[in-house]
């Protein structure tokens, strides 16, 4: 009998000794935030309550610094954001957590941003649609090897709605057989705690070991979209958003909101360009409203913060973060509502937007945007005939010089999703000012010629974004990566290039 005991004993620690913790560590790796003002926000996320700081470091310096203490807690789902202060600009860190009890986590690197205010250099990724049934390939990792200075996600990092719809708690729990057998007994009551529930885990189903390995080592920058708000098309209605507010905050770094408790719109900077992070959720009016006076996507506050800091700005280029387009394109009505869920059905507000930059003559705003579900750009509030400086097959290139206060949109998603629809190039809306420039799939993309025995192959869509204020003239060039399915690697199908 002992030795039968000693053998259960040992396959346990076979199995699960491995594995095993510390008395507290991470549920997942810490996530760097955006570097501002020679600071920057580490979100620190662990397995049970306690305290935590961090040391950091250049590089390849012997002496480091540490933060203050952050309180862990099961208020705060075990999170904390430490702020690392003092920090050079362009310089390579290190940085480690300390524990409570006195253990250490392993080395950790990020490198700061090019001099804030001043021209300069920078590199970004952008896209969208994180849908945990379609997370198979490792987008991230190929993100990662691309070096960015930031990673810009731009909604839906989760479903709320699918694989388990956290909006009907009975069929969403009854996934978990513990939660069901507690939720038939009557000793889980469905009420804002179990939705806080739902929401963390949600999140923690979707951030896996790749993700975890790119958000440690470079800074990242989120807003949210419709499923990751909750809901799909869902807007300023939703009755569960200030739980989607709490457990955002507790899964991304703090991005100095400029509301406490409103929207999560904010503002940054890198090297001499403004980038404008704007909610179109939390004050949005239902899609299927008329568009008119009364119907709003930023809400009026929101609005007149973008007006006032566009205006404001004196940098070259001023980049907004939309999580739905702003181009009459790939407007979503899959909640069989009438209207589109994207700026395509919020005309008047966007109009009033338009007009603003053409009245104040603000040259050089460049929207990225996700939920498409495909790449495209365009060149949106143009009075004159397109004029390119440069074309081949693959690239395009425009100076401001012929396009004046026109607004760009690019669109990049799915960041990791089933193979998104496909649209053909329609030449009449090269000269439509409604639609202008269009870029779209390649022949290798489209949804039809790549199914396998009937299935949908996964694929993945990104924006690989270079920013040079140094040289003259100024420039964005943005790259357009989608996953080859044949190679299963990515590969750049189109470039387009703005200067002054």
């Amino acid at each position: 009998m002992f030795r039968k005991n000693l053998t259960i004993l040992f396959l346990i620690f076979v199995l699960f000794g491995c594995s095993r913790k510390e008395p507290n560590d991470f549920l997942r790796q810490p996530i760097v935030g955006i570097i501002q003002n020679n600071e920057v926000p580490i979100l620190i996320k662990t397995i049970s309550k306690g305290k935590v700081r961090i040391e950091y470091k250049i590089a390849d310096e012997s002496t480091g610094t540490f933060t203050k203490w952050g309180m862990l807690s099961d208020s705060n789902a075990l999170t904390t954001n430490l702020v690392l202060s003092g920090l050079n600009y362009n310089t390579e860190y290190k940085y480690r957590v300390k524990f409570d009890e006195g253990n250490f986590s392993q080395w950790f690197n990020f490198k700061t941003f090019p001099k804030q205010g001043m021209p300069g250099k920078f590199k970004f990724i952008f896209s969208a649609c994180l849908r945990e049934k379609y997370m198979g390939y490792d987008v991230f990792e190929h993100v990662t090897a691309l070096n960015p200075d930031f990673v810009a996600l731009l909604g839906d990092q989760m479903y709320g709605d699918y694989d388990g719809n956290l909006n009907i708690l009975e069929s969403y729990l009854s996934n978990d057989s513990l939660r069901k057998a507690l939720l038939q007994e009557g000793k889980i009551i469905l009420n804002d705690k179990t939705i806080l529930d739902a929401f963390r885990n949600k999140y923690d189903r979707v951030f896996k070991e790749k993700f975890q390995n790119m958000a440690s080592s470079i800074p990242l920058m989120a807003t949210w979209d419709d499923h990751d708000y909750g809901k799909d098309n869902t807007d300023a209605t939703y009755p569960y958003k200030k739980e989607a507010r709490k457990v955002f905050k507790e899964n991304f770094p703090n991005y100095s909101f400029v509301k406490k408790d409103g929207g999560i719109y904010y503002k940054f900077s890198v090297a001499d360009v403004d980038i404008f992070v704007l909610d179109t959720r939390w004050y949005r009016s239902p899609m299927q409203n008329e568009d008119g006076k009364l119907k709003t996507m930023l809400g009026n506050e929101q609005l007149e913060w973008l007006l006032k800091e566009l205006k404001n700005s004196n940098a070259k280029f001023k980049i907004i973060f939309s999580s739905v387009p702003f181009n009459d394109y790939g407007g979503d009505t899959s909640s069989g509502r009438d209207g589109f869920d994207n700026w395509m059905s919020y005309t008047y507000e966007r109009g009033k937007i338009f007009t603003f930059i053409n009245n104040n003559d603000i040259k050089g705003v460049l929207v990225f945007s996700g939920d498409q579900h495909y790449p495209s750009a365009h060149i949106l509030n143009w009075n004159s005939p397109l004029k390119y400086v440069a074309r081949t097959d693959s690239s395009i290139e425009y100076s401001f010089e012929n396009l004046g206060t026109a607004v760009f949109d690019f669109s990049a998603s799915p960041l990791n999703y089933k193979i998104a629809t496909g649209h053909p190039l329609i030449p009449a809306n090269q000269v439509n000012p409604h639609f202008s420039y269009e870029i779209f799939r390649p022949e290798w993309a489209k949804p039809e010629k790549v199914k396998r025995n009937n299935d949908i192959v996964i694929t993945s869509v990104f924006g690989v974004v270079e920013v040079d204020t140094e040289s003259s003239p100024a420039s964005v060039l943005v790259k357009f990566y989608e996953l080859n399915s044949e190679t299963s690697k990515m590969a750049e199908i189109y470039s387009i290039k703005v200067a002054y």
